[in-house]
């Protein structure tokens, strides 16, 4: 478990903290915010790059500011991979055991146990300049494993990556995590901590505003900065089944299916529906919409363009309509409306 207390760090011009956080074994904890808000620096204080100015930090019971950062048992993986470009990809994995005067047969094991578990057996020559960014990313997570660290620390990792390494780097840090590998992940991008956290934490100019599971922080903003860093608010954790001799799918929350096209695979991830693309009526009436349900509107707030709307038809969705919409369907709270979306308009996230 890690427990940060009172953490602060000044500098001219930012000020980090206080931040109260704890972060059970095992967790993925993702830590959401802008360019800027402290993000990594965080990290830096964790791993001891950085001095607190006041403050505790404790993992597992030890007082981390009170040791060096090798000594921690704390691994970090970087944006951009952080390889010695003079060593093959086995010497880097080698790099921290043997730095620590592990017995050469153990090292020659680990790596080789690590170059397996990360695909990257047919590397172990190669110099890091011949790698490409997803090979590189593996390989540094692969040095970072080497010392079996208690906990790792992401900063960015999948940033700058394209889309199918993403996708690969995400399986390798969703199955770390299955073996209970404690993991704090800071990111500004919301898909990646949906897709990816147990817990999930927004951090503003050097504090903490929120922190949860994730479906509960984006579905329940605490502030408005909250709510427009998520920018979506109909998120669901969904089952997905097959439709018998249909191509679109049907995604089940709380009893209630809505239909989207998808070729995933899971069984298991999330939607989200856009907004925008949800129609209110006082009535069901034929459209080509597949997706039709009646429900009870549950508030509706004033936005800079347009109105949110709240609706209950099991479970609570959230429709943006136009002022001229809300005036003359004379929205009120209790009334019965129909809610109609098209299956473009559902997006499934895998796990």
């Amino acid at each position: 478990m890690l427990e940060i207390k009172k953490l602060q760090k000044s500098f001219s011009g930012f000020n980090f903290g206080p931040v109260n956080l704890t972060i059970d074994h095992g967790s993925h904890y993702i830590l959401l915010g802008p360019s800027g808000s402290g993000k990594s620096l965080l990290l830096e204080l964790i791993a001891g790059f950085q001095k607190a100015s006041a403050g505790e930090i404790y993992l597992n019971g030890s007082n981390l500011l009170q040791l060096a950062p090798h000594k921690r048992g704390i691994a970090m993986v970087f944006q951009r991979p952080a390889l010695f470009q003079h060593l093959s990809v086995a010497q880097n994995i080698a790099f921290p055991m043997r730095a620590a005067n592990i017995r050469e047969s153990e090292i020659r094991k680990t790596t080789l146990e690590l170059a397996e578990r990360f695909s990257i057996e047919s590397l172990l020559k190669r110099r890091p300049a011949s790698l490409s960014g997803g090979e590189a990313q593996r390989v540094s997570l692969a040095r970072a494993l080497a010392m079996k660290p208690s906990m790792i620390l992401l900063d960015e990792p999948l940033s700058s990556l394209d889309v199918q390494l993403r996708t690969q780097i995400r399986r390798y840090l969703i199955s770390l995590n299955k073996d209970g590998l404690t993991m704090l992940h800071v990111t500004h991008d919301y898909e990646e901590a949906l897709r990816l956290s147990s817990q999930v934490g927004i951090i503003q100019n050097g504090t903490i505003i929120q922190s949860g599971k994730p479906e509960v922080v984006f579905r329940n903003p605490a502030t408005a900065f909250v709510a427009e860093l998520a920018g979506i608010r109909n998120y669901f954790k969904v089952r997905l089944e097959n439709l018998p001799g249909q191509s679109n799918k049907i995604a089940v929350i709380n009893g209630i299916a809505i239909k989207l096209y998808t070729d995933s695979l899971s069984a298991e991830g999330f939607i989200l529906i856009n907004e925008d693309q949800i129609i209110l009526s006082t009535e069901l009436y034929q459209s080509s919409a597949q997706n039709n349900f009646t429900g009870k509107i549950v508030t509706y707030t004033k936005k800079p363009v347009g109105n949110e709307v709240e609706i209950d038809v099991g479970i609570r969705i959230f429709a943006h309509i136009s002022d001229e919409s809300l005036s003359r369907m004379a929205i009120k709270t209790g009334m019965q409306v129909a809610v109609t979306f098209k299956l473009a308009a559902v997006r499934f996230l895998d796990l």
